[in-house]
């Protein structure tokens, strides 16, 4: 008679082996949903506030961190409680479930920054789900901001808004590139 016990403890160790060898384990794959997030395209999935321009590299200004465009948001001397904004009408998400926003951002131009600095907010159909205020920064040098968002409509207006504040602030230039939505996945196991 041929013993199965050993045969299945030698399976199930195994299997344990790799399974815990090989990571966590995602149960969907991520797929940017946002329309020209890298503003290679010709821009009209995104509606562009006044002091909000897509714009290609030069020699002087080759900001763009994929490709050769970008957005520049151009809030320098300007009014520190002016906003400038880009937004996008999403479609097909899922309502209350999380996605994760994700885009490039650098400052280009600070001189009007002497107190305070600049923030960014995130907006779906009006509401504000996220912020980032954040003080004078290395010019030309890329952060990534990364966001969990969760949708209580299908098709929510994405809004990502601009602006400047501080006792002496008086204007500074912020440029974003590779804009991306994907739906959040849920990851199981440890590494």
């Amino acid at each position: 008679m041929v013993q199965l016990k050993p045969l299945v403890l030698a399976l199930a160790s195994s299997a344990f082996f790799l399974s815990a060898s090989a990571g966590p384990c995602n149960i969907c794959s991520p797929v940017n949903i946002l329309q020209d997030g890298d503003f290679e395209g010709d821009s009209t999935p995104w509606q562009l506030d006044d002091g909000v321009t897509i714009v290609a590299n030069t020699p002087i200004a080759n900001y763009a961190q994929s490709g050769t465009h970008y957005a520049t948001f151009d809030v320098a001397n300007r009014e520190y409680t002016q906003r400038y904004g880009i937004s996008q009408q999403l479609s097909g998400l899922k309502p209350n479930q999380p996605y994760t926003l994700q885009y490039s951002y650098a400052t280009t131009d600070d001189s009007g920054i002497h107190d305070g600095g600049l923030d960014i907010i995130h907006y779906l159909d009006g509401v504000q789900v996220s912020s980032n205020n954040f003080p004078r920064q290395t010019l030309g040098v890329y952060a990534t901001e990364r966001v969990t968002i969760t949708p209580t409509s299908a098709n929510p207006v994405l809004k990502i808004s601009v602006g400047g504040s501080g006792d002496y602030y008086y204007g500074a230039t912020l440029v974003i590139d590779d804009i991306s939505l994907g739906r959040l996945c849920q990851v199981y196991g440890k590494r």
